[in-house]
Formats: C-alpha cells, structure tokens, sequence
C-alpha cells in the first residue's frame, strides 16, 4: 500500500494526463490573419510570345514580369533578350523616365536620334523606340557624377527595341529587346507582331 502522500500525487497526475488522452476531437487550428493588400490589383498584360523565342524563368518579385531569349543569326555571337517590365500604377512606369535610362546604356547621346513610332493596338497607345551603337553593362555600380560605373564590359553594334503599351487601367508596360544588331533586325517583325497581340 502506497503512503498517503504518493497516493495524492498519483491522483494528481492522473487527473491530467486522462483526460488529454481520452480527449478524441482535435481543436480546431486558428484562422489565420487576412492577406494584407499592398495596393490595388491591377490584371497583368497578356501577349503572343512568338515561337522561336525560349522562355526564361524570372523573380517572383520586382518589376521583370517575363524574359526571352532570341536565338542569334548569322554571324553574331550572342543572343539577344527581351524583358518585359512593369513597375506599378506609380511614377516609376513613367515613360520618357524609362527611354531615357535606357538610353544612356549606350555610349553618346543616341537618344538625340533614336527613331520613334506610335500606333494604336485595340485602342491602347504604344511607343517605340529603336537605337543602335555601343551598349555598356555595368560590372559594378554606378559613381559619381556621371553615374557611371568604373567597370563596364562594352559591346559594339548593338541595337534596342523598345516599347512602351500605356494602358488606361493597367499601367505602363515595357517591352525591351537588346543584342547584337543583325539578331535584332532580324526580329523586328516577330517584335511587332508581339506588340500587336497586347490585350
């Protein structure tokens, strides 16, 4: 026979752990938070990816919304890509903002003759934009007054498409195709037809 102390601390144990152990229904799990919205939900642009180009993966995040790579011609080297951008309802989607930064990738001012278009697409304004000459990528960032960076890798005869779709409720929306200029060339009616099935 157990002391009468053991006894009570028996007891005590067993007065807890019975009733967890017989307990059968689960508790149901909290609800959780509801999503906090960053902003306004704005529908994505849709558009026809012409079949030679390959799809390439981008971030989840940020303003690339696609990317493409177009095989290279003839003699060229490389292949040339095109990105498709999106930064918001904000002033960051601001049009001459985005040429002009585009622009100074390239050595000169070639935004002084950069050759420009506009058309209708189901009554959607696009812009265009088309440049050639040196393009730089910068290796590192961009310094002083001339922003600049100490170190670019240069590339001779490279040629820009551009676009911009400004949509009434979606924003602005950019289509940015850089490579070697004849790989270019050759894509610039597959590039137009793209801009043409924007809805």
């Amino acid at each position: 026979m157990l002391p009468r102390s053991a006894s009570l601390a028996l007891a005590a144990i067993l007065a807890l752990v019975v009733p967890a152990c017989s307990r059968t229904v689960a508790e149901p799990e909290p609800e959780p938070p509801p999503a906090v919205s960053g902003g306004p939900v704005v529908a994505p642009l849709a558009w026809d990816v012409p079949a030679a180009w390959s799809a390439l993966d981008v971030p989840r995040v940020g303003p690339r919304k696609a990317l493409y790579k177009v095989p290279r011609v003839a003699n060229d080297k490389e292949d040339v890509e095109v990105q498709v951008l999106w930064f918001g309802l904000g002033s960051n989607g601001d049009v001459e903002a985005n040429f002009k930064g585009w622009f100074a990738q390239f050595d000169g001012d070639v935004g002084a003759k950069a050759r420009r278009a506009s058309f209708d697409v189901r009554g959607v304004p696009v812009e265009t934009v088309d440049v050639v000459g040196t393009y730089t990528i910068a290796l590192g960032p961009k310094t002083g007054a001339g922003r600049r960076a100490p170190v670019e890798m240069v590339k001779d005869g490279y040629r820009l498409l551009g676009a911009a779709v400004r949509t009434p409720d979606r924003g602005n929306w950019f289509f940015r195709m850089v490579g070697p200029d004849e790989t270019v060339q050759s894509a610039r009616s597959a590039f137009q037809r793209l801009l043409e099935s924007v809805r």
